[in-house]
């Protein structure tokens, strides 16, 4: 349930004062070469809002997918979700690379 509890943090960072709709798309761990165990979090989040407060249909203002890796760091990507497809690769390549070089206290 830990995931639960980081999308309504998404949520109430990126939607407190528009519209939106959110996602979790995947959740997993992992123990990473320092021994030490990481969670992954893929969230899409979409915000939308219009100029003109009496409009039916608000526009889609973003839809970003965020990529996350928590440890004692707290690692986290994002990227707009166009263009996600381009850098998926790369982006996951970050994420299973992360790993905590230090701790602050």
């Amino acid at each position: 349930m830990a995931f639960v509890k980081v999308l309504k943090q998404y949520l109430t960072e990126f939607m407190s004062t528009r519209l939106g709709e959110s996602n979790i798309l995947s959740t997993s761990s992992r123990v990473a070469d320092d021994g030490k165990l990481y969670y992954q979090v893929e969230v899409n989040i979409k915000s939308y809002a219009n100029t003109n407060e009496l409009a039916v249909m608000p526009r889609l203002e973003w839809d970003r997918r965020y990529l996350s890796v928590f440890g004692v760091e707290n690692n986290r990507l994002q990227t707009p979700e166009s263009a996600f497809v381009e850098e998926e690769n790369d982006l996951r390549q970050v994420m299973d690379a992360c790993l905590i070089s230090f701790c602050a206290r």
